[in-house]
């Protein structure tokens, strides 16, 4: 191989010329290929630097230039910086000096590569974006589907649960929290209460988390997945202490809370995005609204707890570089923490504190459960 010496940092490869070629050949070859093939440092279009700071890294965990790092529609933003500009055509690869009459043995040893074909769909793909096994939202959805087989091992009726199946298994119930059953706070997001109801909350919180993840990191991704669905939980049974709630609901609400907060803190950055991204998320709230409504069985305000949790907590994370960030940038991130603060504290002494005293439903042990019909 034949390279430039001159610029080592930026040099381009091009192929040797065949033996046959004489020593006055090969000379001419490797002059002209180190002043036309060769890019200096000042003129490099795109460097290591160039690239930093169009993807927006930083030394923590991932956080996005421009953005929060948290949401699809400055992704898109993110990806169109992402994408360098072409070099100028002075700067274009020429094609080795080669004389005619080695130009056919060339060819001959350097095959050309067939052009790309389309992109082949992926039905995977199209339903579950960026899809990983090596995840925490994977790892978590899988560890509720075990959940759920668990409870219909425990006592099962007409294929789903029973109460006293979720009940053991740790489902969200006031009195029992009241008297420091704390672990009902987190343990609801890993049942469910049928197979329709697991069914829908995994497949829409991994088509949602496996992208978020990606951008956020698997450390904060699952600090918002835990803390929104900790939160929604304990806001619901401080406002309905009397209703055994399961459900990974307030969690994957979280997640569209999240992207409610990154949507309000890049919005200046958005531009012409504005009215699609708006009409998208108003779309995906309006049908969340619908389906926690529909049924008295939903436990709506788990659900819009959720989504407040992971609005707060999002922009409590935010990480934007300082010449993107809104006026408003510094106050919303103190007025987060304080509403944060002041909903635990009164949830807490709400359910813990002032919650009611009973009825402790009397469902036997994990081990020796009561064989009812129900």
């Amino acid at each position: 191989m034949c390279r430039s010496k001159e610029a080592w940092e930026h040099f381009i490869f091009v192929p040797c010329l065949p033996k046959s070629v004489t020593r006055a050949a090969k000379r001419s070859g490797f002059l002209q290929c180190s002043t036309i093939s060769c890019r200096s440092t000042e003129k490099s279009s795109y460097t290591f630097e160039d690239a930093a700071l169009a993807l927006g890294l930083t030394a923590g965990l991932g956080a996005a230039a421009a953005s929060t790092a948290l949401a699809p529609g400055a992704a898109l933003l993110k990806m169109a910086m992402m994408v360098p500009t072409p070099p100028p055509p002075s700067l274009a690869p020429p094609a080795p000096p080669l004389a005619a009459a080695t130009q056919g043995r060339t060819n001959a040893l350097i095959p050309a590569q067939p052009p790309p074909g389309p992109p082949q769909f992926s039905l995977l793909d199209a339903l579950l974006p960026n899809f990983n096994t090596d995840t925490f939202i994977w790892r978590v959805s899988m560890l509720q589907i075990t959940e759920y087989i668990g409870s219909l091992l425990l006592g099962s009726a007409y294929g789903s649960p029973k109460l006293c199946s979720l009940y053991l298994l740790g489902a969200s119930w006031g009195p029992a929290i009241a008297q420091g059953a704390v672990w009902r706070l987190m343990l609801p997001m890993m049942l469910h209460a049928n197979a329709l109801h697991i069914f829908f909350n995994l497949f829409f919180q991994m088509r949602i988390g496996f992208g978020m993840e990606k951008q956020f990191g698997r450390r904060k991704f699952c600090l918002l997945y835990m803390f929104c669905g900790f939160l929604g939980n304990l806001i619901s049974v401080a406002v309905d202490p009397m209703k055994l709630a399961v459900g990974a609901s307030t969690s994957g609400f979280g997640l569209l809370g999240v992207w409610a907060a990154e949507v309000l803190l890049t919005w200046d950055l958005l531009g012409e995005s504005r009215s699609r991204v708006f009409l998208w998320f108003a779309f995906m709230v309006t049908s969340c609204i619908m389906m926690s409504t529909i049924s008295p069985n939903v436990d709506f305000v788990g659900h819009f707890a959720g989504m407040l949790a992971g609005f707060l907590l999002a922009i409590i994370l935010a990480d934007m570089q300082e010449e993107h960030q809104p006026a408003w940038y510094d106050k919303a991130k103190m007025t987060a923490k304080n509403i944060t603060a002041l909903i635990v504290i009164a949830s807490l002494v709400r359910a813990i504190t002032l919650g009611p005293d009973g009825p402790i439903p009397y469902c036997g042990t994990i081990f020796h459960p009561r064989r009812l019909p129900f």
